[in-house]
């Protein structure tokens, strides 16, 4: 069981280091709160990991982070919901977000499939405070593939 929990703590401090770093240090500020952020393609990941977290490593399929901090910074267990649509068009699709716990750290992680033709738009909702509205972080990020 030892070996095994360092695995998943491998695995968690990974999805923190690309949360914050493969996107060069994308966060919002809500407050005394920082929500750390980064979207890339799935087949970036290393294979260990995104066999052990399930995920089908493919310049088609994306792979979208998310660990929210306090100011102490403490992992927060927010409630997340989200959606990603395609620049221009109507259509969302809906984020099916699953959380990876090990320790003290909390990180929640979806997949969605990836378009080139155009810039998509990631819209989430964070419930930081269970008696307050959901804040809002949203952003676009373009993705190019080698053709």
């Amino acid at each position: 069981m030892k070996g095994r929990g360092w695995r998943y703590a491998a695995t968690l401090a990974l999805l923190l280091i690309l949360t914050t770093t493969a996107s060069a240090q994308q966060f919002e500020r809500f407050g005394d709160v920082e929500a750390h952020y980064g979207v890339m393609a799935s087949n970036a990941l290393p294979v260990e990991v995104s066999r052990r977290l399930g995920i089908q490593r493919s310049p088609h399929q994306g792979l979208i982070t998310l660990s929210v901090r306090n100011a102490d910074g403490e992992a927060l267990n927010v409630a997340t919901e989200g959606s990603v649509s395609v620049v221009g068009t109507s259509h969302d699709t809906p984020l099916a977000f699953r959380t990876l716990r090990e320790g003290n750290g909390i990180s929640r992680y979806a997949t969605f499939s990836i378009d080139t033709s155009a810039p998509m738009r990631f819209r989430l909702l964070l419930q930081l405070d269970r008696n307050a509205a959901p804040e809002t972080l949203s952003f676009v990020q373009r993705f190019y593939r080698d053709q």
